[in-house]
């Protein structure tokens, strides 16, 4: 899809539709929580598929719930079309694509090779990196900047320290076959506009890795691909998409989303 193409609700609702989100099975830990000790509502997160989405307090149920099933949609669209571990920039068109058609606007986007600093790495770090162009390239004001930072990083913390979710994780990634995985932080303003910034990480390892995050890599094994997005979500179209994204999904929507307090 190219950028700036308008798309009526009935050439959205037919191409959803089209996609081909069948399994691929992904399972995922469920009611993994947290103890917070802030006053105010947590901050939560979300391992969906080959995701840490992270959510900064006070947005609706629906809301977060439609950015987990219209993920989740998208990411199983482009698996299926694109499982090669050599077609990731194809993997990342067809994915944006497929969440621009359930009812997202994707104002920024970039995918490129990209290198780790140094001779060893870990991935979690090298993820939460990106994510942190991609929101300084969102241009939103500082405050919601830190706001998203801060919670994909409490997120990816949090995980390392939930043993189940992790081991869900892992097994996602070694179930799709493909090297690949996104930390993503959202957010509701106060002007109720919903922002997601996503930071994606592609590898091609030559080695026998099998662990993905809080482990080293050694950055002389792993061709490595970064994907950066933005993106700012339509209610009038979400709403319009939201039972044929359902549909889709069955009861993964339910059944691969694994939600905690941070």
């Amino acid at each position: 899809m190219k950028d700036n193409t308008v798309v009526t609700i009935a050439e959205r609702l037919e191409r959803l539709s089209a996609y081909d989100v069948t399994p691929v099975e992904v399972a995922v830990a469920r009611n993994a929580k947290m103890v917070s000790l802030a006053v105010e509502p947590p901050d939560r997160a979300s391992v969906v598929g080959d995701a840490i989405l992270s959510f900064v307090s006070g947005m609706s149920d629906q809301n977060r719930t439609d950015v987990l099933n219209t993920y989740l949609f998208a990411s199983l669209a482009a698996n299926k079309k694109f499982p090669a571990d050599n077609q990731g920039k194809e993997w990342y068109q067809t994915f944006l694509a497929a969440i621009q058609d359930c009812g997202w606007v994707v104002l920024k986007r970039y995918y490129d090779s990209t290198s780790a600093s140094g001779k060893s790495f870990t991935m979690d770090q090298l993820a939460l990196t990106i994510l942190g162009s991609a929101v300084a390239a969102a241009a939103v004001p500082g405050p919601t900047s830190a706001l998203l930072l801060k919670v994909a990083g409490d997120a990816m913390a949090s995980l390392q320290k939930t043993d189940q979710p992790l081991k869900v994780f892992d097994q996602n990634i070694k179930e799709k076959g493909t090297g690949g995985f996104a930390v993503g932080s959202c957010i509701e303003t106060a002007d109720k506009e919903v922002i997601l910034t996503l930071g994606a990480v592609r590898f091609i390892n030559r080695t026998n890795q099998t662990k993905v995050l809080f482990v080293n890599w050694d950055s002389g094994s792993v061709d490595l691909y970064r994907g950066e997005s933005h993106m700012t979500m339509v209610p009038s179209i979400i709403e319009k998409t939201r039972a044929i994204i359902a549909g889709k999904l069955g009861d993964r929507a339910v059944k691969q989303v694994s939600e905690w307090e941070i």
